[in-house]
């Protein structure tokens, strides 16, 4: 009697390890394929980014004479455009140059705390090349004048884009909770983080939720 109910305890422990290695098996399979998706995806991107850009500067350069043709000079621009209008933009031209003394500022004490804090954190670089991307000074079709102004608003944009991926990893690292209303512009991290009032659930989930 004594050793038919080890058996059935043995019997019992041995299904439960089974079982035990059966959801653990299931979830590294899971995990693999994401891990598997994830590389598909980003290898596709990688792959249409280059075919853009093979396709771009293969067009530019069999169209780089038509192009080159439809360059109008800064000064018959300047003569073209009204007089109101070239005052308008004179006026503000000290309002808008002056704003590049902010964003070098914001640039480098940003990139001071996501080279020094990341790695204390744990936390994935984010790719600079990634998010600052200067080529429209390769069309012929604008002059050196509107070359300067886009890389001005590349700059601009890109740090933008750039300083919002930094804060929405540190966000997703020390706050992951979503907002009571729906953001307008959600961030790459915001649908990881856990619902406004689920305080237990991010209580649990929180070093789940670190790990990028």
């Amino acid at each position: 009697m004594k050793n038919e109910k080890q058996n059935k305890n043995f019997n019992h422990d041995l299904n439960n390890l089974f079982e035990r290695l059966l959801v653990t098996k299931n979830k590294r399979l899971k995990n693999v394929e994401e891990l598997k998706r994830r590389i598909t995806t980003k290898l596709d991107l990688e792959i249409k980014r280059l075919y853009a850009k093979k396709n771009f500067i293969s067009d530019l350069w069999v169209k780089r004479e038509e192009l080159r043709l439809q360059k109008i000079s800064v000064w018959k621009k300047f003569i073209k455009n009204s007089f109101g209008m070239n005052c308008r933009y004179i006026l503000s031209m000290p309002f808008i140059y002056m704003m590049i003394i902010p964003a070098i500022i914001l640039h480098i004490t940003t990139e001071i705390y996501h080279r020094v804090c990341f790695r204390l954190y744990g936390i994935p670089m984010v790719e600079i090349k990634e998010y600052f991307i200067f080529d429209r000074h390769l069309l012929p079709y604008l002059n050196w004048f509107e070359k300067f102004n886009c890389f001005y608003c590349s700059y601009f944009n890109c740090l933008i884009s750039y300083v919002k991926e930094i804060s929405a990893r540190t966000e997703r690292y020390w706050c992951p909770i979503k907002h009571s209303r729906p953001l307008k512009d959600e961030h790459s991290q915001y649908d990881k983080f856990v619902d406004y009032s689920d305080g237990e659930v991010l209580r649990k989930q929180w070093n789940r939720i670190r790990k990028f």
